[in-house]
């Protein structure tokens, strides 16, 4: 089964905005004594650069763009089973920092574009591998941990 590219990504509606200016842009003719412009093969040229660049723009969503590449999240040991590490949630966090702070869900359930991730009595829930809100469970250590 093949992976759906994204409808659109940055760059893309330029991308296609271009494309169609240059196929509705009435080519002038040696004949006209209009001044000759870029090539047919100096146009497709810069399509396929632009193609590729989006290509190269699309690769990165699928990856996942961070959502604040600044903020640093310090977990304590402990997993899912301590406080402090749901309170470092954020929304929109990719899957992987939610397992780097929670760690690996006790069970995962899939529904179209949304996942859940359990933990004890606790959920996290995901759409399009974004965290989108959680509940933490209860009697976890709630103890606070000092500040650095």
């Amino acid at each position: 089964m093949q992976k759906k590219r994204p409808a659109c990504g940055p760059g893309l509606p330029q991308a296609l905005l271009l494309i169609a200016l240059i196929s509705a842009a009435p080519l002038p003719s040696a004949a006209d004594g209009a001044p000759e412009g870029p090539t047919t093969e100096a146009l497709q040229q810069q399509i396929r650069e632009l193609q590729a660049r989006v290509d190269r723009l699309e690769a990165t969503i699928q990856q996942g763009v961070p959502v604040n590449p600044a903020q640093t999240v310090q977990p304590v040991p402990g997993g899912w089973k301590k406080a402090a590490n749901w309170n470092l949630l954020t929304k929109g966090m990719a899957t992987h920092e939610v397992t780097e702070i929670l760690g690996e869900p006790q069970r995962r359930r899939s529904v179209n574009k949304f996942e859940f991730w359990e933990y004890g009595d606790g959920l996290a829930r995901l759409y399009l591998r974004r965290l989108k809100s959680w509940e933490i469970p209860t009697g976890i250590d709630v103890q606070p941990t000092p500040d650095p």
